[in-house]
């Protein structure tokens, strides 16, 4: 016997059922001959009535607790001995062995089973289950597009317009002066999209904000919420996220003028919105629609592309009642030489009470995921708390200028010759 037979024997050897009705003698020299004799089984069983349960010892299934695991035939496979014979196969659980085995009642029909309820989300966030939020292998992968994808968005206006913006939160926010004592900074990460690629989803990063509890902004594209409506609608249902505008397609606003420029920044806030009101339905087949007065209907604030912007491209932002919300730390997860340890040593070492951290979650992160558990608990260890970028604004006093840059004046100039206008 090859030893794949001899595996398959193996594991057919300790099937009870095999076992109960003489099998495992064929088993041992003829494994074709199991296969067919468990199917002859299988068709006599159907044609009766009940299937009477297999007489078994209760030594045999007290020690094997067999519920067919082992067993490599489907009429076998995960079926508890001991369940009454209209359950097999129904994937629902029975009773345990000794209950089954002690019991002289006869069986319950299944008219008579008690009905199975479905357990109701509580909150926005149980609408998924825990798998869909963890994500998937693949999800950070980005695909390149021939030709670009152009086309605009369902809705090219929002339905509302933002209240007038407070003047202590015009131009561009680099940071928030806090009170003494105060530690807290805000961790944001951008998902870019630009025209000519589908870029990706970092669950690491995701999961790790989740499974600690951390606050965090993300500043996404219109198009990437076009790409990633699942996504989109996850991250705005989770009460410790929020979701900021990034543009349409990455465009650098900066080179861009006129409507162009003004359709980069509107049509990212009519994509958000069309996905909220699709969030606002799916609350409400739940049961959940009061939920959604913690969802805005549109982004308040705004990150420029690249980080750049000009007098006119600002004062639009800041006119549609966006805060516009640079940084003070750079990760620099976007260089392609980044490492983990690296990003560690580098927002350990420039982090300050009410910095705003840029990092990406869009699968042009690099070593982000592995990094962050280990930023996340040496900020702590600082004596840090973690806030949205929108919470942080109302902690303290913005601070702000009038030009857009990364660490300063002019640095992010070499932008315009790499990309352009930076749509595709």
């Amino acid at each position: 016997m090859s030893p794949l037979n001899s595996n398959l024997a193996g594991d057919h050897l300790s099937c009870p059922i095999c076992q109960s009705r003489g099998l495992w003698r064929i088993a041992s020299s003829n494994l074709v001959a199991v296969f067919i004799g468990c199917i002859v089984l299988s068709v006599t069983s159907v044609s009766k009535r009940y299937l009477p349960v297999p007489t078994v010892s209760v030594t045999a299934i007290k020690l094997s607790r067999h519920t067919g695991r082992d067993c490599r035939y489907p009429e076998h496979r995960e079926v508890n001995l001991a369940c009454p014979p209209w359950q097999l196969g129904s994937g629902n659980p029975c009773r345990n062995d000794e209950e089954n085995l002690n019991s002289t009642a006869n069986p319950v029909s299944p008219s008579n089973q008690p009905p199975v309820t479905d357990i109701k989300p509580k909150t926005l966030l149980d609408t998924w289950t825990a798998d869909e939020l963890r994500g998937h292998p693949g999800d950070e992968r980005i695909v390149k597009l021939h030709p670009p994808d152009l086309t605009p968005p369902q809705r090219l206006l929002p339905s509302q317009k933002l209240p007038q913006l407070d003047a202590r939160r015009v131009n561009s926010i680099r940071r928030v002066r806090l009170a003494d004592g105060k530690k807290i900074v805000a961790l944001t990460f951008d998902l870019c999209e630009q025209a000519h690629r589908r870029t990706g989803y970092d669950r690491g990063i995701v999961n790790t904000l989740r499974e600690q509890g951390v606050p965090a902004t993300f500043f996404a594209g219109g198009k990437w919420m076009r790409s990633h409506q699942d996504k989109t609608l996850q991250l705005m249902s989770d009460p410790n996220f929020e979701i900021g505008n990034h543009a349409w397609t990455h465009g650098n606003l900066l080179v861009l003028e006129g409507q162009i420029m003004l359709d980069q920044i509107i049509w990212a806030q009519a994509e958000y919105e069309r996905i909220w009101e699709t969030l606002k339905r799916r609350a409400e087949d739940k049961g959940l629609g009061r939920q959604m007065e913690n969802v805005p209907r549109q982004p308040h604030i705004f990150r420029f592309p690249y980080g750049t912007c000009n007098a006119e491209s600002l004062r639009a932002v800041n006119e549609m009642g966006l805060n516009a919300i640079q940084w003070d730390v750079v990760s620099g997860d976007a260089a392609t030489n980044a490492t983990p340890d690296g990003l560690v040593r580098n927002i350990l070492n420039n982090a300050r009470p009410g910095s705003i951290i840029v990092f990406h979650a869009n699968g042009h992160a690099h070593g982000t995921a592995a990094a962050l558990p280990r930023i996340i608990s040496g900020l702590k260890e600082k004596g840090y708390r973690f806030m949205t970028v929108g919470k942080l604004l109302e902690e303290g006093t913005p601070e702000s200028v009038q030009e857009c840059y990364e660490l300063q004046p002019g640095d992010n100039r070499r932008y315009d010759d790499l990309f352009g206008e930076g749509t595709h």
